[in-house]
């Protein structure tokens, strides 16, 4: 069967080859090895492009910095009891650890430079009510998005994204109808010159360095509520949680059109996605004093945009229908 590679995004049927006695599989394509674990149980995990898109400085390594932080120290596997992670190879694993260290010594990740990032390859199994998956993380420098050009030739990973992220700092944009567009232009323009569809995407819009948003939120107090409650605790009840999530992202899309203006935004990805969602996020929990932080880590919602891209990217017609049956049962 053919498998989506990793390394370079295309679609092969495996080698396999014997060196120094250890088996391995190769990419005939680009010849890099992939895991084993990947290739062996490809039909069990089937990938999710975790495809992070965004402007320099908007928080897309602190982000995923913080997501692999909540998945290895929040404990969330009390909540959630048939719930665990894997990194497939030893990349993967050291920038896992390595991400969650950094943080638990008060220091933030470094910038990540312009170039065809290596992914990062964890294996996910028990969220309740999403398939079992690997979730393969690229994460490139913002000025890979700046034009469509450097979108084609850095971050041609969001061609085999189902869907894709699009991470967004408010308090850094001086004009946030203007910036929002104008990432969105970008992005469209880069997939098409890809070759790529983006009506076959969902589209997840996230706001990070939610945290500092207070003087936009002023009006919107169920939405700052809503990041003030983001506590692993509230994940012991996951059918609440997907019913706030897609409540939120409502209003999320409200707060972007009246908060910031951004109706030509709007339109667009009405016209070229076939579908929207809106989250937010605060990665650290505080606003971090240069590469230090100033307080603990305290990530809010952080796995809310990792819900909608599982949930968008391997379908299933009948999962409400089973919530629901779940949800009155309960």
């Amino acid at each position: 069967m053919t498998m989506l590679c990793p390394m370079c995004l295309a679609e092969v049927t495996f080698k396999q080859e014997t060196v120094r006695g250890t088996s391995v599989f190769l990419c005939p394509g680009c010849n890099q090895p992939v895991p084993a674990l990947y290739i062996k149980e490809y039909r069990q995990y089937p990938p999710v492009v975790m495809s992070a898109v965004g402007f320099r400085q908007h928080g897309k390594t602190v982000y995923f910095a913080s997501l692999f932080h909540l998945l290895k120290k929040m404990r969330m596997a009390r909540h959630w009891q048939r719930f665990f992670t894997m990194g497939l190879d030893e990349e993967s694993l050291r920038t896992v650890y390595e991400n969650v260290g950094m943080l638990e010594g008060g220091h933030l990740p470094d910038a990540t430079p312009a170039n065809f990032p290596r992914p990062t390859l964890v294996r996910v199994e028990g969220i309740p009510h999403q398939p079992n998956c690997t979730l393969i993380f690229y994460d490139t420098s913002g000025e890979s998005f700046e034009q469509p050009t450097r979108l084609v030739r850095d971050a041609r990973f969001v061609q085999r994204a189902k869907t894709a992220m699009l991470l967004l700092s408010v308090p850094d944009m001086a004009d946030p109808s203007r910036d929002l567009h104008k990432l969105l232009n970008t992005y469209i323009v880069g997939m098409a010159e890809l070759g790529a569809e983006t009506r076959a995407q969902h589209l997840c819009v996230v706001y990070t360095k939610a945290d500092q948003m207070g003087e936009r939120m002023k009006k919107w107090t169920d939405i700052a509520r809503y990041l003030g409650d983001g506590s692993i605790e509230r994940l012991a009840q996951p059918l609440k949680y997907y019913e706030q999530m897609a409540l939120i992202s409502d209003r999320l899309r409200a707060f972007t059109r009246h908060e910031l203006e951004a109706d030509e935004f709007l339109n667009a990805t009405r016209a070229y996605f076939r579908g929207v969602s809106f989250s937010m996020v605060s990665s650290l929990g505080a606003r971090p004093q240069g590469k230090d932080l100033t307080v603990q880590v305290m990530p809010r919602r952080v796995l809310d945009p990792v819900l909608w891209t599982i949930e968008s990217s391997l379908p299933d017609p009948w999962r409400g229908v089973k919530r629901w049956m779940q949800g009155w049962g309960a």
